[in-house]
């Protein structure tokens, strides 16, 4: 738990809160999509579980299955929901975000259901947001009605490179078409991506450009903040009305390092696009609780104001929450 006391409430746009059988499945999803991915976070899971790394890379390859088998049986996965919520209540997190994934589960359903039985448990704290796979437009606009009719979803995510899907195809806009006509808003992957397999601009700000003038309705959050592109996310928030950005997977006393390539949030962040900039927490990411990383952004030198705005303002704006009590 943080020990910092936060000024004001904190509304994290990026959480992830899996058990055991849904890591499962999303290292899984890494190992079929993405290897580099999965050599890359299994071996850190494997340092947080006290699981030799090597032993872990060895398996990676040849059989993934046992690999995540080896670290399944540390318990490094497994889920105390109630405990969770505690935590983040008592580290001032108003609510969360809660990404999604679309993997099969090995008890049968996918990770969505999972995911929105989760919020359904705590409606106040959590919401839902579903995942697709935009490989198959068709399969995920089907995914995200039912996500959002049939289990309470309130949002989708998509991460492109993952899927090999091209952000700018015709299935593609029909997708964010359906997104409009549902009116819920779209986390997207955005910026660079360490998977080899693909180009290292798979969607960028240029792909949001393009997907912002053609959805002018569509609420965007370009997730992981379009790093390394910065200066261009800061001119994509000015030009669109409803394009977001969060800065989930990026430590913040790393960002505010002078050469972080993070300088023109700082400098436009607190000014011209204040009111786009959101949280994104991903706690498993860097080893830290979400209070903990909300306190690294609290002591970035910006404003009162664009403080409060970050951490609170902006996301309550955008999910529709009322004012902090």
């Amino acid at each position: 738990m943080s020990d910092h006391v936060l000024p004001t409430p904190v509304i994290d746009m990026a959480g992830m809160v899996f058990d055991a059988e849904c890591w499962e499945a999303y290292l899984l999803g890494f190992a079929e999509s993405a290897p580099d991915y999965f050599r890359t976070f299994g071996a850190r899971f494997a340092a947080t579980a006290g699981v030799d790394a090597a032993e872990f890379l060895a398996l990676a390859g040849p059989d993934p299955e046992q690999a995540v088998a080896l670290l399944a049986a540390t318990g490094v996965f497994d889920l105390d929901l109630d405990g969770y919520a505690e935590r983040l209540a008592a580290e001032g997190i108003r609510h969360q975000v809660l990404l999604s994934n679309v993997r099969p589960l090995r008890t049968g359903g996918v990770v969505n259901d999972r995911v929105a039985e989760f919020a359904q448990k705590y409606p106040r704290l959590f919401q839902a947001w579903g995942c697709v796979d935009l490989s198959d437009p068709d399969g995920a606009i089907r995914e995200i009605r039912r996500c959002t009719n049939e289990l309470g979803m309130r949002g989708a995510t998509v991460t492109h490179f993952l899927d090999a899907a091209d952000p700018l195809s015709d299935g593609a806009h029909e997708f964010y078409s359906v997104l409009e006509e549902l009116q819920i808003p779209m986390w997207v992957h955005a910026g660079h991506n360490l998977s080899s397999r693909l180009p290292m601009d798979w969607c960028t700000w240029r792909h949001l450009d393009v997907i912002a003038r053609r959805h002018p309705d569509l609420v965007v959050i370009a997730g992981h903040g379009g790093w390394p592109w910065i200066i261009e996310m800061m001119a994509l928030c000015q030009r669109h009305r409803n394009v977001y950005l969060e800065f989930s997977t990026h430590r913040p006393r790393h960002m505010a390092r002078a050469g972080s390539g993070w300088e023109p949030l700082f400098a436009h962040g607190a000014t011209t696009v204040r009111d786009k900039i959101l949280f994104g927490g991903i706690e498993w990411i860097h080893g830290l609780t979400t209070g903990t990383l909300a306190a690294e952004v609290n002591a970035f030198d910006i404003s009162d104001r664009s403080r409060k705005a970050w951490l609170h303002d902006n996301a309550a704006r955008v999910l529709g929450l009322p004012d902090a009590e």
